[in-house]
């Protein structure tokens, strides 16, 4: 029987689509090169610079694991994330995995047709799409080839990804448009997956809970993460370099930058998500060791480097405008962009922006000599790398980070420090508020200051929050007078210790300042609830003061420890052995190496050493999971006296780890990171704690589990129902 013609038209298509998806998102713009004729035409490959994002569990939960691995097997998630964190790009990763088929931890997504809807591009005055009009709506030009009813039926099978890409980019009274719609499509076709995506602020992580979505927060990076995208930045942009002078002198400013970060805590806060750490990237290579100290120094550095290239170092412009010079550039961008702030808006026509641009030429009439209105904003749009088409007859800036600096800085120039101020627990005015105390002059930053502080007395629901911006806003400015740091101080002081995630988050977002106002664990208990969250805010601040205090919470629990009498342990036997470790043929035991690490710098002959590798001892402060990824062959690992380890995250990108010992980690209390992993054996002291171990019943290939701590630490009953399938015995030895 042969198939029918509208089976061979949508096959057709089907391919064609595909095809175009695949192409069309397998790009990512890399910031700082993108006007640069080292850029490929249509952007840097994807796969090239994407590094897989951290997600946090539901409901402020501390297990983390990549983004890829949280959504394979979901057929619902929302995705929330702060500015810049990479939601949009993970959304185009998956699109690209879908279209191109490929069978990895993203199996779920083999066979499904991906359909990119983007918020910020759909026009909400005409009604959300109906699948017909999925394509349209998304500004794909292939949109009127597919065949009649081709979305409805690709859909109704079953077939179909979602990718719902920024909520938070509507107005918030448009949201519930948004939900009512995505709840019509979830009636219509249930058996289809949904991903979408959101910031943080924008809607609560229960916003769909009324259809079974599950809620994924993206992590901000951590010191190896921005290490990660460093390394893949310059591996990126010096792709193809025949001089080699230019290579090595390209891999100098890598390292210098790698060093750099480490060595400077307000670097690693800048760079904590995959924008800023590109952001960084760009600045460095063209700075070299002028690194910026705060955010909007950073912001200010990129944007003066984009407006202020010469025409040899970008494209060859159509548009001859010779007086369109750095200053003039940036007050059309601020007037365009102060003007989508205000309007709540993230896009215009292209009809009001060159209206908007005509109101401003009168007071720039040098400018207005050069060119109307539609030539000024196509050479923005050509010259800048600011501007982006969201739709055929549609601009907004690339990032909305971008329209918060520049609507901060007509917002100060203009004098709207009232506006400023009522704006202040407005969420979508958080960066804004920010960045304007950078622009600001001292005089109206302190007063700034001032009257923030004075409003979130003056508003009890909103006090924390703005309490918590002033202390962040210390971030955007290099001088505060010391009466107003004191009086911000005093305010933060008040809201330590954290008490629940949430607030550890919260806290986090500060940055190091926060640690000077944690109690010292001499005036608490060392293992109480408090301590555990201050614990988990100095891990995820990070840098010298956080490995401090963590230090001495450490050493706080070993002499409480200490001063516990405990009973001898049972008898055990000699050792144990574990049949599943898989071994290649090729493998001989004499050539087996054991790597003792120390530290977290790479070693040298890492690369010669990692086809023998198969063993690691592991005694370092912080977890050396770089150079643990680079052993391919690693099958046991020993993990001794790291005091301020809290988790086993890094271990889930260790696919061959089979047997596992941790000793000396009395900070560890969570160990889910273990269900994405093959371990096989674990043998874990000091006892973890009930609920770090029942959470073992997520580690599908676990048969073994040695605990040296007395049985009468634990309900050992307990342990053995939850764990079932689990070998639990008192101590073991493992041949390696």
């Amino acid at each position: 029987m042969e198939p029918s013609p509208v089976l061979l038209r949508d096959a057709e298509f089907e391919s064609r689509y595909l095809d175009f998806v695949a192409r069309k998102y397998d790009r990512v713009e890399v910031f700082g090169f993108d006007l640069d004729s080292r850029r490929p035409r249509g952007g840097w490959p994807l796969l090239d610079l994407y590094t897989d994002l951290m997600t946090v569990g539901e409901a402020g939960a501390p297990a983390e694991m990549t983004a890829g691995m949280a959504l394979a097997g979901r057929r619902r998630t929302l995705v929330r994330g702060a500015a810049g964190s990479g939601k949009t790009t993970l959304l185009w990763r998956m699109a690209v995995s879908a279209a191109q088929g490929q069978r990895t931890a993203r199996d779920h997504l083999h066979e499904h047709i991906p359909f990119v809807l983007p918020m910020r591009y759909i026009q909400l005055g005409g009604g959300l799409p109906r699948p017909t009009g999925f394509l349209a709506s998304a500004g794909l030009m292939i949109a009127d080839e597919q065949p009649s009813g081709w979305a409805e039926r690709v859909l109704a099978a079953g077939r179909g990804l979602l990718l719902i890409d920024g909520v938070d980019e509507v107005q918030e009274p448009e949201r519930s448009a948004i939900r009512s719609w995505l709840g019509e499509l979830l009636t219509a076709y249930p058996l289809c997956s949904y991903v979408v995506t959101t910031r943080t602020q924008a809607v609560p992580e229960s916003w769909l809970a009324e259809w079974e979505f599950a809620a994924l927060e993206l992590a901000p990076f951590d010191s190896e993460d921005i290490q990660q995208l460093i390394t893949r930045w310059y591996a990126v942009t010096s792709a193809g370099r025949g001089d080699p002078t230019e290579t090595a002198a390209l891999e100098r400013r890598r390292d210098a930058l790698l060093a750099a970060v480490v060595e400077r805590p307000d670097l690693r806060e800048m760079a904590s998500n995959p924008l800023l750490c590109s952001l960084l990237c760009a600045v460095h290579d063209e700075r070299g060791a002028l690194l910026p100290h705060t955010r909007w120094e950073l912001y200010d550095a990129v944007l003066s480097m984009m407006l202020s290239r010469r025409d040899e170092q970008r494209r060859i412009s159509a548009h001859d405008i010779t007086e369109f010079g750095r200053e003039p550039q940036i007050q059309v961008l601020q007037h365009l962009a102060y003007w989508l702030q205000r309007n709540g808006q993230t896009d215009v026509d292209l009809a009001r922006a060159h209206d908007l641009i005509a109101g401003l030429l009168p007071s720039l009439p040098r400018l207005a000599a050069q060119g109307t209105p539609e030539t000024l904003l196509a050479y923005l749009r050509e010259r800048s790398g600011l501007l982006a088409a969201s739709a055929p007859d549609r601009i907004g800036f690339v990032h909305r980070t971008f329209q918060a600096y520049l609507a901060a800085k007509a917002a100060v120039e203009q004098g709207d420090f009232g506006l400023l101020l009522a704006r202040s627990d407005d969420l979508s005015w958080q960066d804004v508020v920010l960045m304007a105390f950078g622009h600001a002059r001292r005089r109206d930053s302190r007063q700034l200051f001032v009257n923030l502080l004075h409003r979130a007395e003056e508003n009890p629901a909103s006090r924390v929050r703005l309490q918590l911006l002033a202390a962040a806003a210390l971030g955007y400015t290099t001088e505060v007078e010391p009466e107003v740091r004191e009086q911000i101080e005093h305010r933060l002081a008040q809201l330590i210790p954290p008490r629940t995630p949430a607030e550890s988050d919260a806290l986090a977002e500060v940055g190091e300042l926060v640690l000077e106002f944690m109690p010292s664990p001499d005036n608490l208990d060392p293992d109480g609830p408090e301590a555990r969250m201050i614990v988990r805010t100095a891990q995820r601040i990070g840098g010298p003061a956080a490995h401090e205090l963590l230090r001495r919470f450490v050493e706080a629990r070993r002499l409480r420890a200490a001063q516990v009498q405990r009973p001898p342990a049972r008898p055990a036997p000699d050792s144990v052995r574990v049949d599943s470790w898989p071994t290649g043929p090729r493998q001989v035991a004499s050539t087996r190496r054991t790597l003792e690490l120390s530290g977290t710098d790479v070693p040298p002959d890492l690369d010669r050493l990692a086809a023998t590798v198969h063993h690691v001892v592991w005694r370092a402060a912080a977890p050396p999971y770089t150079v643990l990824r680079r052993l391919p062959l690693l099958r046991t690992l020993v993990i001794a006296d790291t005091p301020a380890l809290t988790d086993l995250d890094g271990l889930a990108r260790l696919p061959r780890l089979r047997a596992l010992r941790i000793t000396g980690c009395p900070l560890l209390v969570d160990l889910t990171a273990l269900a994405l992993t093959g371990v096989v054996f674990l043998d874990v002291s000091p006892n973890p704690g009930a609920a770090a171990l029942a959470a073992l019943a997520g580690a599908p290939r676990l048969r073994v589990l040695g605990f040296p701590w007395p049985a009468g630490d634990f309900d050992l009953e307990g342990l053995r129902r939850s764990l079932p399938g689990v070998e639990l015995v008192p101590r073991h030895v493992v041949r390696m």
